[in-house]
């Protein structure tokens, strides 16, 4: 694995790059409270069969600060690495990264071979369908933990309990269904995100997306479980078949908004990878 800075119009973007030169490109975008971090175990497994890229969006890990955190803003980072890869590339994209890949999948871009979204955050710039989510309640919370956390000045290891430590909708806490290294990725991508990523209400900056818009590069999208913190609700994928009636949807029914750094979803999210990148 190697780091690397992308200026892109003088902001760094960090990138972490797996893998031999001259295999076909992945690119993998994280979602709002994460970092490229939390890519890292399937970047070290696809390494063998590919080039794969993780991006740190502005704001998150160790990428730079900016004035602006829009959707446009967050699409304008993985053009300015696909650029930089230089070549067709199947993107992989988890909720806020969901979303920056089929809006790159709305496109004929020349670098976007496929589009592979995971419980995007698709209908969160429809105030009511945010509404109607988790998530207002949940990211309430999630600002409260950030800001008392930093005015405390807290170490990393208060971030670390605190992510261990929240109760999970399946029971439990969240240190009880995912790895260590999960469990540090994730306290440490809060502990460094810009807080202004949170400053604009997230229904605003996600609003200037088209979702009537249809995909035209290939596509497919996998779900989790509403009941259990899902960003892609039952409704909305009668939403998106109404645009995309070919669009091939997976349902993980059990999964909280994160399979791929869930234990017990681990193989099923696996052998839904490797398919999506042979297709």
């Amino acid at each position: 694995m190697n780091d690397l800075t992308i200026d892109h119009a003088g902001l760094p973007l960090a990138v972490s790059l797996y893998g031999h030169r001259d295999a076909p490109p992945v690119l993998l975008l994280h979602g709002l409270s994460n970092s490229r971090d939390v890519w890292y175990d399937w970047a070290v497994e696809l390494s063998d069969r590919y080039r794969v890229f993780a991006l740190d969006f502005r704001g998150h890990g160790h990428s730079g600060r900016a004035d602006r955190y829009d959707m446009g803003d967050y699409v304008s980072d993985a053009l300015a690495t696909l650029a930089v890869i230089g070549a067709p590339t199947r993107v992989v994209g988890h909720s806020l990264g969901g979303v920056v890949a089929g809006a790159l999948a709305q496109t004929d871009h020349a670098l976007v071979h496929s589009v592979l979204m995971l419980d995007p955050a698709w209908y969160f710039g429809i105030p009511e369908e945010f509404a109607r989510t988790v998530y207002p309640r949940r990211f309430a919370l999630l600002v409260g933990l950030m800001t008392r956390l930093r005015e405390e000045r807290a170490p990393l290891d208060a971030w670390i309990a605190a992510v261990a430590q929240t109760p999970h909708p399946s029971g439990g806490v969240f240190a009880d269904y995912m790895s260590a290294r999960q469990v540090i990725s994730h306290a440490s991508a809060l502990q460094r995100q810009d807080p202004a990523c949170w400053a604009r209400p997230f229904t605003e900056a996600l609003a200037m997306l088209d979702t009537a818009q249809p995909f035209r590069r290939p596509t497919q999208l996998i779900r989790c479980d509403a009941a259990l913190g899902a960003a892609f609700l039952d409704e909305h994928a009668d939403l998106i078949r109404a645009v995309n009636p070919a669009l091939a949807i997976t349902h993980y029914v059990g999964a909280d908004h994160f399979p791929h750094r869930t234990h017990g979803f681990a193989p099923r999210f696996r052998a839904d990878l490797n398919a999506f990148l042979l297709a």
